[in-house]
């Protein structure tokens, strides 16, 4: 996870640098999801023609091989593509009970925000918008303001939402590591607290 965690922070400074504009950074490969999807293995079913059910597991590579290839080569409107891609394929997974309402909600958050650091609004309307968002999101992950005492801008601040970023990834892969776990501790609560008190 360590190397996970080291690339998706190189790839959010260099998209932070494009988007700054102090240099070109590819983004992602020109191939379908599909493609994408049958290379890697993340396809659990397929439901109709075009559409696919993915695990929680496999959303999670799934965003960091997109982000690993996005340092390689691409736009930055395929790189949009690919978390609208994301998107749909979370989303079915929901549907179908894949993933639950947690997983579904926080990996959301997670493209969100990507969405945000590495897709550039060009106008400057979305800006504070952005830093709100970005600032609550680094405090939610590591506790702290430094986003914000960054300015929300700048190699320091994308630092510190690409650390927010591999912290909610290690988070959800451990929720879903830890399912059967926190079933079993939240029934045991349970029992607990419908025991008559003791005399």
């Amino acid at each position: 996870m360590n190397k996970k965690i080291w690339i998706l922070a190189l790839t959010l400074f260099l998209a932070w640098s494009a988007w700054a504009g102090q240099e070109t950074v590819g983004t992602l490969r020109a191939e379908t999801s599909a493609d994408v999807q049958a290379e890697t293995g993340l396809v659990q079913q397929k439901d109709a023609p075009g559409t696919i059910t993915v695990t929680g597991a496999a959303l999670l590579d799934l965003f960091i091989d997109n982000l690993r290839d996005m340092s390689r080569q691409g736009t930055p409107d395929s790189l949009d593509k690919r978390l609208q891609e994301m998107m749909i394929a979370a989303k079915k997974s929901r549907q179908t009970n894949t993933v639950d309402g947690v997983f579904f909600r926080r990996f959301n958050r997670v493209l969100a925000v990507t969405k945000l650091v590495a897709v550039p609004d060009s106008t400057g309307i979305l800006a504070p918008v952005i830093e709100d968002v970005l600032s609550d999101f680094v405090q939610d992950m590591l506790g702290h303001s430094g986003f914000r005492e960054a300015g929300g801008k700048g190699p320091k601040a994308i630092n510190y939402v690409a650390r927010a970023l591999s912290e909610e990834i290690i988070n959800l892969q451990i929720y879903l590591d830890t399912t059967k776990d926190r079933a079993t501790l939240q029934k045991k609560i349970d029992q607990k607290m419908s025991a008559a008190p003791k005399k």
